[in-house]
């Protein structure tokens, strides 16, 4: 739905801009999110190829099918695993 990835690139560049608010010196902001907000992360992208000076990072638990789907270059589905962060374990 690019509607909402549309929408949420304005997430990050709202957020890059409150963060500069007091400090003009301080361009790069580092946004973490959860592998299972991938949307964010895409409009993350997004808006950094739009020019905002963000750093992403992808913030994973046990449940890292993504991380080991990008080391690997393999899908493989496993059980998931219970863990504090459920928007993680997706």
């Amino acid at each position: 739905n690019w509607a909402r990835i549309l929408a949420q690139i304005t997430y990050h560049v709202w957020a890059w801009l409150r963060s500069t608010d007091n400090d003009a010196s301080h361009r790069e902001t580092v946004h973490i999110t959860p592998t299972g907000n991938f949307g964010d992360v895409l409009a993350g992208y997004y808006a950094k190829r739009m020019g905002v000076p963000i750093k992403l990072v992808v913030a994973t638990n046990d449940n890292d099918v993504l991380h080991r789907f990008f080391q690997t270059g393999t899908y493989k589905r496993c059980p998931a695993k219970r863990t504090v962060a459920p928007s993680m374990d997706i």
